[in-house]
């Protein structure tokens, strides 16, 4: 019995593992087509006011299962990433998020 249980536990862990390095295989070409990614469990908006960087830069961030996709704009110039959730990136660093 304990050994019919272990399995089934293992099934499950295997196909959510599956399913997460699917889910971000998927949403890591969607961020390189400039799309956004297909779940987001909490996005951000940011528009600088002209205290730590030009006003009108724009930060948009959407943070998924454990990555985070992300544009920034200032200048007229857009960058683009995919990331991490739980580190830093750049545009957030400038803008003191």
């Amino acid at each position: 019995m304990k050994k019919v249980i272990f399995t089934v536990i293992k099934l499950i862990v295997l196909i959510v593992v599956v399913a997460w390095v699917g889910l971000f295989v998927y949403d890591y070409f969607q961020a390189q087509n400039g799309q956004k990614p297909l779940i987001c469990l909490s996005e951000q908006n940011v528009v600088s006011d002209g205290t730590k960087v030009e006003a009108g830069a724009t930060y948009y961030s959407c943070t998924s299962f454990g990555y985070k996709y992300y544009t920034y704009e200032k200048s007229g110039e857009s960058k683009t990433g995919f990331g991490p959730a739980f580190i830093k990136n750049d545009a957030e660093k400038e803008l003191g998020l």
